[in-house]
């Protein structure tokens, strides 16, 4: 039994590698396909050819497109992920600076989800053809034909807008409160360190 789980987690992993290699093939393509050259963006609009070659050779863009590739499948392995366009710090520090919001976000959502679906579903199971039966089909249809921008868009109409049950969607916190000293860079945990109970309510309530 243990070595039937083994081996189908092996075959599942080799058939992660596939997927992998697609999926950075298609990434750095779509990255050299973008109009626009970025060692004249990194070199500034005021850069001179000299400079902006420079930056070139830095980047390796002179270089071959499968040393390109090599190289940026390096870096990826490596943890380095080069720099943002959009802000030009190095997109390693940006993902640590956002990944604990997201991360917050994502997992309170996942436990809203689990604690509202598994009761739900069992009632379901247990009386079919009733009335709770098809309002969870009728739940669960619309929520897998709906897009996420349309359904969250509709939601904060119904919630905020309308209800005043939801707080203001413009960030983490409601502007009149402060974010807690850093500490993780989740709201919640840092501010129950912090013994800031009412910006952690207020952030759960977020």
């Amino acid at each position: 039994m243990i070595y039937d789980k083994v081996t189908l987690i092996f075959k599942r992993l080799m058939l992660a590698i596939p997927t992998l290699l697609g999926v950075l093939v298609i990434s750095f393509s779509l990255t050299r396909a973008l109009p626009g050259d970025p060692a004249v963006y990194f070199a500034g609009a005021m850069a001179d050819e000299a400079s902006i070659q420079q930056v070139r050779e830095k980047l390796g863009l002179d270089r071959t497109l499968m040393y390109q590739f090599i190289t940026y499948c390096k870096n990826i392995a490596q943890g380095e992920f080069g720099q943002s366009l959009s802000t030009g710090q190095s997109v390693s520090e940006e993902l640590k600076t956002r990944l604990p919001a997201s991360l917050e976000l994502t997992l309170f959502g996942l436990f809203l989800a689990l604690i509202t679906s598994i009761p739900l579903g069992i009632l379901s199971a247990l009386k079919p053809n009733t009335w709770i039966d098809h309002l969870c089909r009728i739940l669960v249809t619309a929520g897998a034909s709906t897009p996420i921008f349309f359904s969250g868009l509709f939601l904060m109409f119904i919630f905020y807008y309308i209800l005043g049950w939801a707080p203001s969607p413009i960030g983490r916190l409601d502007f009149i409160y402060f974010a807690p000293p850093h500490v993780t860079g989740f709201f919640t945990i840092d501010a129950l360190i912090a013994s800031d109970y009412e910006t952690f309510l207020r952030r759960f309530h977020s």
